[in-house]
């Protein structure tokens, strides 16, 4: 291992060394060292970030010597310093620390593969982690053909995955949803690669849905669906032809996915950040393909209490255009039926811009 801080920080030699001498003794070491680096990585600024890098490389060090072979938790422990490690040096950014986390990944999978995954469902569950996690740092490398080798690795975390994509389990369902979703991402990064990354983002979708009742496991599903409302942006706004019918299920679609992002974040809107860009996407959308809905989304949104004054401002513009959109058809040519849905649509809209002026 080639260690990024040659001394320990003062904070960290302070502590009274210990001696531990049995496996047992090293392995709960080893474990106290991994928690205080993950209590310092969730603080997230560089000098936690490098006194957390410390703190993983004396766990490594302690499990290293550890007889591996004994117990599968000794591998087990130390494949979470390595992870770690390569969680930290990926938020620390710049390439030489990109490249030792890749490095850092490449060793943890190594163990991981060396673990009986059938024995114990967690052996299974870290190692998808560890490739969507390697994934996030090819990405972050931003190098030529580092796209394409993440997209590796969330695929590689997917194979990993086979077998078990009906399992009850809610960390299978999280790590399939998140390899997934950030499949969908990467591709929507490439041209011409639209609905790939629709069929992507909808298969995150589905393992996400079986995780949503618990909030903290809610923003993948939100990102999932982020990723679903931009492919088929893309895919509506793309020159090429379309089928009425396959564009019309494209916005029911992406209409669901907003309706669903809306109820989804709003028992805490400020902790999701996609929220006001989904709900944009939703003003849009509503205007544009689906007016006669537009207020009744917009009434909804309202009437939760949880629109900020952004959104309302988005909900303004979309009603001004929705009602000079309608005004500018050619109301003469219309038969009585749509005429009088048109006037409907119309004082909806102008009901709802008269609460939103309240």
């Amino acid at each position: 291992m080639r260690p990024i801080l040659t001394k320990l920080p003062p904070i960290l030699s302070s502590i009274p060394p210990q001696a531990p001498s049995t496996p047992e003794q090293i392995h709960t070491a080893a474990s106290e060292w991994t928690l205080r680096g993950i209590t310092l990585l969730e603080q997230g600024d560089p000098e936690s970030l490098a006194t957390a890098l410390a703190c993983f490389e004396e766990a490594i060090l302690l499990r290293e010597a550890l007889p591996l072979g004994d117990n599968p938790l000794y591998r087990w422990g130390l494949t979470a310093g390595w992870m770690n490690r390569g969680d930290a040096l990926t938020r620390l950014g710049g390439q030489d620390h990109l490249t030792e986390a890749l490095r850092c990944y490449d060793i943890a999978i190594s163990h991981l593969h060396q673990l009986p995954l059938e024995a114990d469902p967690a052996f299974r569950w870290r190692l998808g982690v560890a490739w969507i996690n390697r994934g996030h740092t090819e990405q972050a490398g931003a190098s030529q053909g580092s796209l394409q080798r993440a997209l590796s690795c969330f695929e590689n975390a997917l194979r990993v995955m086979r077998g078990h994509e009906t399992s009850p389990r809610l960390d299978y369902q999280q790590v399939m949803a998140a390899a997934w979703t950030n499949h969908a991402a990467a591709l929507l990064q490439i041209q011409e690669q639209d609905v790939l990354a629709l069929n992507s983002a909808r298969r995150a979708i589905q393992h996400s849905q079986s995780c949503e009742h618990e909030p903290s496991l809610q923003e993948t599903g939100i990102r999932a669906r982020h990723a679903l409302c931009r492919a088929i942006a893309n895919l509506l706004e793309s020159p090429s032809d379309k089928n009425a019918d396959t564009a019309e299920a494209w916005i029911h679609e992406a209409t669901d996915a907003v309706e669903d992002v809306m109820r989804l974040t709003q028992a805490a809107p400020s902790r999701h950040p996609l929220r006001e860009e989904i709900f944009l996407f939703g003003c849009r959308i509503y205007r544009a393909f689906q007016p006669h809905f537009l207020a009744e989304f917009l009434d909804e949104g309202l009437a939760s209490g949880t629109l900020s004054e952004a959104m309302k401002t988005s909900a303004r513009a979309s009603l001004t255009q929705a009602a000079a959109q309608i005004q500018n058809e050619n109301l003469a040519s219309l038969n009585p039926e749509k005429l009088d849905r048109l006037i409907q649509t119309l004082q909806a809209l102008s009901e709802t811009s008269q609460k939103l002026r309240a």
